[in-house]
């Protein structure tokens, strides 16, 4: 009972111990993703504010240029396009003030209170505007601190953001709504100048200012704008609106001297819409801001639910584990015996001497426990294992490695048992080796079946090579006898040459000439017998090396074989060659099988009577087909024709082996392909080999 209760102790005050850890840890995520989700949150509520402020400051901007217009000489090109853009920018204003209700934040509410105060002197401005009683420069001036306001807002809503991404978008949309501010300047102050009479070189002074915040703040967007704001920013931009732009911006320049002026009208529309392609590409980084924001805070939330799950889940498999370990240390002693009567194991210590032992160990080795320990293992040792593989075993487990593979062992009746045995090194206390544990697995039976499979392929492979040298012999003696016909027709010349030379001799009227006629005729008929024989001698000549060759020159060497035999049957050889490639192959082997082929085919068409016989050969490339019109083969049987011993022949001398070995040569010796279909006459059999089925 006192063991009992102090391996609970040992297991529950650890287990509580990582439980208290992983709950904590999971609370600190947990608040951790919540403040990121809710800083994101609060993040995309200020984008949506900020594309308000931005719609804001671009209304601002036109109705500062045409006010600017409005207060000077042409003030009644302005003054209905003033007005319509007054409603415009009020009802902006409007939608501003309702967005900013629903924002929790009293730094932000500062910062936006004081822009409504420069918001609330917009009327007295235009009251001003109105009554002719402000010039351009001030206009400029009080319209532009009204834009200044609302862009402290947008820093602001910059500073707030901790995701380097936003941050770069927020930034390049800081320096985008800046440039449109200075641009919206330029525009004023342009019309002031294309419209003053009077030079106003402190008015140019500014202008040119402007125009130069205008590059600056455009480089630097371009520096922070990410890739494809970048592409889209430079998609937006006209040539020929920059080039009347640069005309016009000339023509002020030229102005202080003198210069006839242009329309501030044409000005104003001219760098209005410049403007809009900065409004446009602020609205496509607002976008494109929103979309980052709703991914990190896809992302953000995925991440928190998650935890909140895994730290549920985690807590619910630790008290599961504190019920497991519980039932563990209960059934920890029916376990010990299960393994020691199942599981195949011996503790040796470094000398070799068994000090523990399974009862599985005892089954199998046929010992009993007080036969092994004390003993050296090798007593379990089977003459078979080779003194080299224990060398090895003890080289590796000696230096500090655990060993595995399979071992021979030898039982006490002296019968034979296969282990697969890992080995492993124990250590004491102070991090030396004091014994070795090895457990096995019983793999008698798999051993036994793995020699009774290898004399199944030796036993196979025998027969493989009785059934090839079979189905030679059958080609062979075809060949013989397409041979002997071969043979008839010069032995018949040579027979007549000899007896006439004979006859001549005997009569005494053999002359010179004659008997050098003769002679030279039976020469040649000679030469054509060896040829023949050669031909034969090379056909079957065991030759396993690949050499390069092509369908055109193995067909050559089998038709000098067959054609004689053809000729004599009246069958007609059709062959078409559309296109040759080399390749490598056993040039030998698939002359066999093309034999073969046109060999079945020549007795299909005399077996079957066919007059018109003929057989048609295609070469394509690295493919041969060889067709007749002896009718084709049973549809019933066509699927076992490759197979051993199955003929189609109906004579008694076929084997059945010349098609299966020729599937075999062609697919499993020379890597292609050998099918067969019927086409419309008859049989057609394919050889495909080369590139294509090279494996």
């Amino acid at each position: 009972m006192f063991n009992r209760i102090t391996l609970r102790s040992k297991l529950i005050i650890p287990t509580i111990a990582i439980t208290i850890i992983l709950f904590l840890l999971g609370a600190i995520l947990i608040y951790t993703k919540y403040n990121e989700r809710q800083c994101l949150v609060h993040q995309n509520e200020k984008i949506i504010v900020s594309a308000k402020i931005s719609e804001l400051v671009h209304s601002i901007q036109k109705e500062r240029g045409l006010s600017s217009g409005y207060a000077i000489t042409y003030r009644g090109a302005f003054k209905k396009e003033l007005y319509l853009q007054r409603d415009i920018t009020d009802q902006k204003i409007k939608d501003f003030k309702i967005i900013i209700k629903n924002i929790n934040d009293d730094e932000f509410k500062i910062i936006i209170n004081d822009a409504f105060l420069k918001i609330d002197k917009i009327n007295s401005i235009r009251e001003l505007v109105n009554n002719h009683k402000i010039n351009s420069i001030e206009i400029i001036k009080k319209y532009t601190q009204i834009n200044n306001a609302l862009n402290d807002v947008l820093i602001y809503i910059i500073k707030q953001s901790n995701i380097p991404k936003i941050t770069q978008n927020l930034i390049s949309y800081s320096y985008m709504i800046t440039l449109k501010e200075f641009t919206g300047i330029e525009r004023a102050l342009g019309i002031s100048l294309l419209s003053q009479l009077r030079d106003g070189q402190g008015m140019y002074f500014e202008y040119l200012k402007s125009k130069a915040l205008e590059k600056e703040n455009e480089k630097m967007f371009l520096k922070y704008a990410s890739k494809n704001i970048k592409d889209y920013y430079n998609s937006k931009q006209k040539k020929s609106i920059d080039e009347d732009i640069e005309k016009i911006r000339d023509i002020i320049a030229k102005k202080i001297q003198k210069v006839k002026v242009v329309n501030p009208n044409h000005w104003f529309y001219v760098m209005t819409k410049k403007i809009n392609t900065y409004q446009s590409t602020i609205k496509y980084i607002k976008d494109d801001t929103k979309k980052i924001i709703k991914d990190e805070l896809f992302f953000t939330s995925t991440i928190y639910y998650a935890v909140i799950f895994l730290t549920i889940i985690s807590l619910l498999t630790l008290l599961l584990m504190i019920i497991a370990f519980l039932r563990l240390a209960k059934d920890e002693q029916r376990l010990r015996m299960v393994m020691d009567k199942y599981i195949i194991s011996s503790v040796t210590n470094t000398k070799g001497r068994i000090t523990e032992v399974s009862e599985a160990f005892c089954k199998i080795s046929g010992y009993k426990k007080h036969e092994l320990i004390g003993k050296k293992h090798n007593i379990v040792r089977h003459p078979d294992m080779r003194a080299e593989v224990f060398k090895d075993l003890w080289d590796t487990i000696s230096s500090g490695k655990s060993w595995s593979g399979k071992v021979k062992n030898l039982k006490k009746d002296g019968s034979a048992y296969w282990v697969y045995s890992n080995i492993e090194p124990l250590y004491d206390k102070n991090g030396n080796i004091d014994s070795y544990i090895s457990i096995r697995l019983d793999i008698t039976q798999s051993e036994e079946l793995m020699e009774k499979i290898k004399e199944e392929e030796e036993k196979n492979r025998l027969t493989q090579q009785m059934m090839q040298q079979q189905s030679r012999l059958a080609q062979m003696g075809e060949m013989l006898s397409m041979i002997a016909h071969q043979w008839r027709q010069p032995l018949s010349a040579i027979s007549a040459s000899a007896s006439g030379i004979y006859l001549k001799a005997r009569r005494d009227r053999l002359k010179n000439e004659t008997a050098i006629e003769l002679a030279n005729k039976i020469i040649e008929f000679s030469k054509h017998l060896s040829s023949t024989i050669d031909d034969f001698r090379d056909f079957f000549k065991t030759n396993k090396i690949k050499t390069k060759t092509d369908f055109n020159k193995i067909l050559n060497s089998v038709l000098d074989i067959i054609s004689v035999s053809l000729e004599q049957k009246s069958i007609k050889l059709n062959i078409n060659i559309n296109s040759l490639q080399e390749f490598e192959t056993f040039e030998n082997e698939v002359k066999q099988v093309l034999l073969n082929l046109i060999k079945n085919a020549e007795d299909a068409l005399v077996e079957n009577q066919i007059e018109n016989g003929q057989i048609d050969i295609h070469i394509d490339n690295n493919i041969l087909t060889v067709s007749d019109n002896a009718g084709g083969i049973p549809e019933d049987i066509i699927d076992k024709i490759f197979d051993p011993y199955f003929s189609t022949k109906t004579q008694k001398d076929g084997t059945g082996l010349g098609l299966y070995m020729s599937k075999t040569i062609i697919q499993e010796h020379c890597n292609g392909n050998l099918t067969v279909k019927n086409d419309r006459n008859g049989a057609k059999f394919t050889i495909t080999l080369g590139e294509n089925n090279d494996s």
